[in-house]
């Protein structure tokens, strides 16, 4: 095809359609009229002899084709907005870049502090728009709404949302499982044995079906049956329930040395075996060789070295 025939700007018009699958709300995103959205809509069905968006019920629905155009058209946008952020050089003290991050509360915690001092001092001007880990977020990655995602390396956890074959990875750093409770309300003074931790009653996260933990994991491949009192949002919260409640939570030793003090709880080693925790930081081939990117991936094992070499 003649691409001085083609209206690119027809491409990023078909990318929110896509995507939206509302005229209404693509017009609202592009700041054109809704006229204006069914028109482009219009041009690009007579472009592809297709529909691209049909009506089901109430809502529109891509057609077969439709959904085969969500990624390269994304794909194609994502590689003009590369060549457009070009430049000469990058130089990390005046650049505005912005850094897009999905993580769990657990990295938030543990790491994320570290990396922005490091980013703060070294790059002063760059931003961040940090996100919680979710189902979504590897579909996110691939679709160029994020550029890194830090999460656990064993990807089974997530069912099947699973991470394109181009995404790249690089492990960032590891951490193990503890018990944590109210010593007022627990006797944890000798540590907690594997019979008093299969009687008590555990906090456990949920993340949405599919989705699993490696203590969830874990226990389910013990041969035990634990009871599970609450369901918690987040690892965070499985912590900050505790004080005042016979309950007892597993979690990473990480983060319970940063919360558990604070909340007076006691931490003791945790007496089923639970395989280590591996982080990983995860971005799309698209940004390999990308300098900002490359940039941002060398301040995350800085601060994972700062992590582990114990610094406050």
């Amino acid at each position: 095809m003649n691409l001085s025939r083609f209206d690119l700007n027809l491409l990023r018009a078909l990318d929110v359609l896509l995507e939206e699958r509302n005229v209404t709300r693509a017009a609202e995103r592009l700041f054109v009229t809704q006229q204006a959205a069914s028109g482009a809509l219009q041009r690009l069905r007579r472009h592809f002899s297709d529909e691209l968006l049909t009506r089901v019920g109430r809502h529109l629905e891509p057609t077969p084709l439709g959904r085969s155009l969500i990624n390269p058209v994304r794909e194609a946008l994502l590689a003009a907005q590369s060549a457009l952020d070009t430049r000469p050089a990058f130089d990390p003290k005046t650049s505005l870049a912005t850094c897009r991050i999905a993580i769990s509360d657990y990295t938030l915690a543990v790491l994320l502090p570290r990396f922005l001092r490091l980013l703060s001092t070294r790059a002063p001007h760059m931003h961040c728009v940090v996100e919680q880990m979710t189902q979504n977020s590897f579909e996110r990655l691939a679709m160029g709404d994020l550029d890194f995602c830090l999460t656990a390396h064993d990807i089974r956890l997530y069912g099947s949302h699973r991470p394109g074959k181009r995404i790249r990875s690089t492990p960032m750093f590891q951490d193990d499982f503890v018990c944590v409770v109210d010593p007022a309300k627990v006797d944890a003074s000798q540590g907690i044995s594997l019979a008093t931790y299969r009687r008590l009653r555990h906090n456990s996260v949920a993340f949405g079906q599919g989705v699993a933990t490696i203590v969830e994991t874990a226990w389910s491949t013990s041969g035990y049956e634990f009871d599970v009192a609450v369901k918690a949002p987040n690892f965070s919260a499985l912590i900050f329930m505790l004080p005042g409640t016979p309950l007892i939570a597993t979690t990473q030793r990480r983060l319970a040395r940063t919360l558990a003090p604070r909340l007076g709880l006691a931490i003791c080693e945790c007496p089923l075996k639970i395989p280590k925790l591996q982080e990983i930081l995860m971005w799309h081939e698209r940004s390999e060789q990308d300098p900002a990117h490359q940039y941002l991936r060398e301040i995350f094992h800085a601060a994972v070295a700062d992590l582990e070499s114990g610094s406050a």
